[in-house]
């Protein structure tokens, strides 16, 4: 899940070192051309977060050079949230110019968006990030160490992406802190997950399973920006044919992720003729022929992803509750934002996310946009986050 326009906060970005607020923004949708995703093999460690390869990030777009920051294009050892097995996922890391704070550079690990679940979707593997070096520019001017991790099966070759399992991505922003901490020089253990989307899940996720997950690093909060928190209302729209437009673009890498957590799971089960048809150009990343998904898109049936059965329709439904959020207590703090007018991930969805996790005791700054769609103002989730970075309590609006 994603969004397409670039929005900029008012203020302008500057820090003293996690005191002042900045700015944050959506990605651009074309992507630039890519290299092809490597498939080499690695010898784990049994040490989430032990960096198995790096180099320099090598070709970059002209953006992401006039930042100044060093880059790192790395691979990195995490967990499977499906099976607990390791996996080898790829990220970049970027470092500002200039000299490290006292006590080294905080971390901000930035979950990305719906990309797709193919191994050549991920972000670093192009020039610009798909769209993300807003991440790098600005986070690294604010002083921050900036990890951008593609999640397990983008980028790496390493099979299809478990499509929004919330622990597969939230493992993944963890190990990739750790991974910072641990390879880079003057580099601290405070950090912070945010996160766009299916980004903001991720970073959700993380916060979650810091207290079980994330031994030796120091979370300060979470941002997530339209996160989804339950999925099973878009099982049941795609069967009572309500899906909105961009929803439906969506299901496809819903429905392939779905079967990497339960190899039971038949796509085709759930896949209209128009579905069927152009599968390998629904299954394109994102900001690919986007001219062409769009024809696809509008030539569906309103029912076009309906279960074939109420069998299909409820292993679908147990996979995707396996997603939910919240799950556990948190024990540090989570900001999330979603839009009134979002016609991706409903706004009554991430309300009730919000509700459940005010009733398990987490302290959570909540904010609902009324005139946003799923394209969300960032700018009270930079002060969220130079408070926390700065040691400070913020209220929870529970």
């Amino acid at each position: 899940m994603h969004s397409y326009s670039r929005s900029i906060s008012a203020a302008v970005c500057c820090l003293a070192v996690a005191v002042t607020a900045g700015c944050s923004s959506t990605p651009e949708p074309a992507p630039t051309e890519s290299t092809s995703a490597p498939e080499p093999q690695y010898e784990f460690t049994g040490v989430p977060g032990t960096v198995l390869d790096s180099a320099d990030f090598g070709d970059r777009s002209p953006a992401l050079a006039a930042t100044g920051a060093t880059l790192y294009r790395f691979v990195y050892e995490s967990t499977s949230g499906v099976d607990n097995s390791p996996t080898a996922v790829s990220g970049v890391a970027a470092v500002p110019a200039g000299t490290p704070p006292e006590g080294g550079w905080p971390i901000i690990v930035y979950g990305h968006g719906t990309t797709g679940v193919q191994a050549d979707c991920g972000p670093t593997l192009y020039p610009d990030l798909l769209g993300y070096q807003f991440a790098v520019q600005d986070f690294t001017a604010l002083g921050y160490v900036t990890v951008l991790p593609d999640y397990q099966g983008l980028g790496t070759g390493g099979g299809t992406h478990p499509y929004l399992e919330p622990r597969t991505t939230g493992n993944n922003m963890i190990d990739a802190a750790r991974a910072a901490h641990t390879a880079l020089p003057d580099v601290s253990t405070r950090w912070a997950a945010v996160g766009l989307s299916q980004g903001g899940q991720a970073a959700w996720a993380a916060n979650e399973l810091a207290a079980s997950y994330g031994q030796g690093l120091d979370l300060v909060g979470s941002v997530s920006l339209s996160p989804p928190t339950d999925l099973k209302p878009l099982i049941r729209s795609s069967n009572d044919g309500t899906l909105t437009r961009p929803q439906k673009e969506l299901l496809p890498y819903l429905l392939y992720g779905a079967e990497q957590v339960d190899p039971s799971i038949d796509p085709t089960d759930y896949s209209g003729s128009v579905a069927e048809a152009n599968n390998e150009l629904l299954l394109t990343c994102s900001g690919g022929d986007t001219a062409g998904k769009e024809r696809a898109v509008q030539a569906m049936a309103p029912d076009e992803f309906a279960a074939d059965s109420t069998e299909s329709e409820q292993k679908l439904i147990d996979v995707v509750d396996r997603y939910t959020l919240p799950q556990v207590r948190t024990e540090v703090p989570l900001f999330v934002a979603y839009g009134a007018k979002d016609d991706v991930v409903l706004p009554q969805w991430t309300a009730d996310g919000v509700e459940k996790a005010c009733a398990l005791g987490d302290s959570v700054v909540a904010q609902e946009q009324p005139e946003q769609g799923h394209d969300v103002s960032d700018e009270a989730a930079m002060q969220f986050l130079a408070a926390r970075f700065a040691g400070q309590t913020v209220p929870s609006t529970c």
